[in-house]
């Protein structure tokens, strides 16, 4: 956090503001979300995958959401300029709320559509950001440890399943 508080300082003061506010934001709607520096930029990210980036810059601030999310969300986005998975805006207006909320919403969507895969890990996510499940793939099959949460991020319940079959307790 103290990383992204200082690459956030740089910025011009209404434009500081602005960008700690998305942040703030973000965490509203993702109270799981964790501070983190990657590209060199602030990012959020839930249990290791990446929501989002942001940025402020000469002429706008930017949100980096992956190239999916322009394409899926074009007529929420309208006139806003995007390109190659970003979306400005200008660098002293407030991001909408309720904008803000439809990419938070469309990213967590669009992560959990990487799983399952047929072998390897698997995560998925409560709309919210909270973790739902995580445990591995083998052969198209639940395989190792797994967990499951509730909404508020507590477990609910783990345990080994071979080949998608419940092994002990």
């Amino acid at each position: 956090t103290q990383q992204v508080f200082a690459l956030l300082a740089k910025l011009p003061d209404r434009q500081a503001k602005i960008m700690h506010q998305l942040r703030l934001d973000v965490l509203k709607l993702v109270p799981a979300a964790q501070d983190r520096i990657s590209y060199q930029m602030p990012t959020l990210e839930i249990s290791g995958q990446i929501l989002l980036h942001y940025a402020g810059f000469k002429n706008h601030n930017s949100i980096f959401a992956g190239a999916e999310l322009p394409r899926r969300l074009a007529d929420d986005l309208g006139e806003m300029v995007t390109s190659k998975g970003t979306i400005q805006f200008g660098r002293e207006s407030m991001f909408p709320k309720s904008l803000l909320k439809k990419i938070v919403k469309e990213r967590i969507a669009i992560i959990n559509e990487q799983y399952p895969k047929k072998s390897g890990e698997y995560l998925e996510f409560y709309d919210d950001g909270h973790l739902k499940s995580k445990g591995k793939y083998k052969d198209g099959h639940m395989h190792g440890n797994w967990e499951f949460y509730r909404r508020d991020g507590s477990l609910m319940r783990s345990g080994r399943l071979e080949k998608g079959e419940p092994v002990g307790k």
